[in-house]
């Protein structure tokens, strides 16, 4: 009906022009405002119908544009993943070193790779360092907290890393601030340690703290746990419960020691004791006379150097 509309004005405009020989502003002028405002309605009623039918024409346009719009999310999402991963491993990298700074350590960064069988029998992980990159048989290896294990196989790019907490696993240890020494063993689950000192006329107590102790293949003073329990005295020896300061449910980044420090390091690479809520320090008061006695007049003058008897 509209079309029809249009072609009937267009019709008497073109005859119009025809007869005058004019461009007949008025009339046409007329025409051309009431065509252009009927054609600007019509145009805006169809156009969304139209794009209707050629999205129906043209699925795959539409369909493949919001592929790409989903592959650019989701490239963005794996970018702040990797940029999150990055940081977290440059964190874990900088308390590394800063535990072998302390124990003037050397040692050959890596990352656990794969978990061995933790049933409780065989507590391993592989690690993406080995022989060619210095490893050896036996070397200790750590994280930004402790001891995490020893190195008990190899090939050139990985190494098989025995855990603590592995029944096999007895590494020699002394009590912190002593010259005590004794052994850790695993086979308790990952969560404790058995502590054996040798030394049982020593009363061990909840609290303290241990630390590798040194051999030709260990390094010394590598911070191994705190004892939670003491158990029994058998013979020449004492044994208490440790509480390991690793745990190895979240190990990622660990280091290999490679190198030996000139001297043992003692206890420093120990963490600071955490200081109880309850020994907070106290204000401190204002000085005053004792309880009692009389209060200094500041105007009366001082009896030094007064002679005896004088008033």
């Amino acid at each position: 009906m509209v079309v029809a509309v249009l072609l009937v004005l267009t019709f008497l405009l073109i005859t119009i022009d025809y007869r005058t020989g004019e461009s007949s502003g008025g009339p046409r002028g007329f025409l051309h405002g009431v065509v252009g405002g009927v054609e600007g309605g019509v145009t805006a009623v169809t156009r969304p119908v139209g794009r209707t039918l050629s999205s129906l024409a043209h699925p795959n346009r539409y369909h493949d544009r919001a592929d790409r719009l989903e592959q650019q999310n989701a490239a963005l999402r794996r970018q702040l993943a990797d940029q999150g991963a990055v940081t977290q491993l440059a964190g874990q990298l900088s308390a590394l070193r800063l535990l072998a700074d302390k124990g003037q350590y050397t040692i050959v960064p890596a990352r656990v790779v794969a978990i061995g069988d933790v049933s409780g029998t065989d507590w391993t992980v592989t690690v993406n360092a080995g022989r060619a990159d210095g490893l050896a048989v036996d070397k200790i290896v750590i994280n930004s907290s402790g001891l995490v294990g020893t190195v008990v196989s190899m090939t050139e790019h990985t190494a098989v890393v025995r855990l603590f907490c592995d029944p096999r696993s007895r590494i020699g240890a002394r009590l912190e601030g002593t010259q005590l020494l004794g052994a850790v063993a695993g086979g308790s689950g990952p969560d404790k340690l058995v502590f054996t000192l040798y030394d049982a006329s020593y009363q061990v107590k909840p609290g303290q703290r241990l630390v590798t102790f040194g051999s030709l293949d260990y390094v010394a003073g590598v911070p191994i746990g705190e004892v939670t329990k003491v158990t029994e005295v058998s013979g020449l020896s004492r044994t208490a419960e440790v509480k390991p300061f690793v745990s190895v449910g979240s190990l990622d980044l660990v280091g290999i020691v490679v190198g030996k420090p000139a001297t043992d390091p003692g206890d420093r690479v120990l963490p600071p004791r955490a200081v109880p809520a309850t020994q907070a320090p106290a204000a401190p008061q204002a000085a005053g006379p004792p309880n009692g006695a009389p209060t200094a007049n500041p105007s009366a003058p001082s009896a030094a150097g007064t002679p005896a008897g004088a008033r």
